[in-house]
């Protein structure tokens, strides 16, 4: 499975990235992509724009790690963590406020086929103690 570590987090970043950007610079655009009005509260589009912030840092993380193997760790782990975190707060989010539209219910599954594949790479696709290489003058 090492090989297919450096084209997942390539997909996380890009995801990352392109959710992260659509969250900091154009919210009203994400959320009528899906039918959805954003609300005016001042609050609520901070803190979508923190989170927004937050995940494209994430993605520009992930991403370089695809150009340094010693940083695949990392990515991996921070990938799981977002991704299962956004997945756990979808749930939490079903308990609390009902069942969400089809297109946040597919959003749903990616976060958690994301999430469980990036432990998936963890557990089964990165050597358990990877050595940095030793450079020469």
């Amino acid at each position: 499975m090492p090989h297919l570590v450096k084209p997942y987090l390539f997909l996380s970043a890009a995801v990352l990235l392109l959710v992260g950007a659509f969250l900091s610079f154009a919210p009203e655009a994400l959320y009528a992509s899906s039918g959805q009005d954003l609300p005016a509260a001042v609050m609520i589009r901070s803190d979508l724009r923190a989170g927004g912030m937050l995940l494209l840092l994430s993605g520009f993380f992930v991403g370089a790690a695809t150009l340094n193997p010693l940083s695949a760790r990392p990515a991996l782990q921070l990938s799981a963590l977002v991704y299962l975190g956004y997945g756990l707060g979808r749930i939490a989010s079903l308990a609390f406020d009902g069942t969400p539209d089809t297109t946040l219910v597919a959003v749903t599954g990616v976060e958690w086929l994301l999430g469980l594949a990036a432990v998936a790479l963890l557990w089964r696709g990165l050597p358990a103690d990877p050595k940095p290489r030793v450079q020469t003058a």
